[in-house]
């Protein structure tokens, strides 16, 4: 972690230097390198590219370990995209958008790709697949 610290550091003093400045992004970004967050990823196969569709199926990855078989009684937390993102999540890829006469989407759905970060040992309780396992050492 000093490291990638020292880095920021490094780039922030040069941007200053070159007459840039420093965002709340950027400053957040920071935060979250002095607090160990971790980066957690929710996919959501939804019915349609609207964030307020619903969610077909879903999946959830992190720096953890669950079983890899399906259990069908874990429902997705959010019932849509909109609402993970009141949650904190952040959209990082939207589903492409294809024309109706070359429609190649799959049975899944338009898949969005959503992320949050976490101090170790948070995130959503379960996965599709069963509850979270502990973390993995990194």
């Amino acid at each position: 972690m000093e490291k990638a610290v020292d880095v920021w550091l490094e780039q922030a003093e040069a941007r200053i230097a070159e007459g840039g400045r420093i965002t709340e992004t950027d400053l957040r970004t920071l935060a979250d390198m002095l607090r160990g967050r971790q980066q957690h990823l929710l996919y959501v196969w939804a019915d349609s590219d609207h964030v307020e569709s619903g969610v077909i199926s879903w999946n959830y990855f992190g720096p953890f370990s669950s079983e890899y078989r399906f259990d069908p009684k874990n429902e997705c937390p959010y019932k849509n995209v909109k609402t993970a993102m009141a949650d904190g999540w952040r959209i990082v890829s939207f589903p492409a958008v294809e024309y109706p006469l070359h429609n190649a989407h799959t049975q899944l759905g338009h898949q969005f790709i959503l992320e949050r970060f976490f101090s170790p040992g948070e995130g959503l309780p379960i996965t599709p697949h069963g509850a979270r396992k502990p973390e993995v050492a990194g």
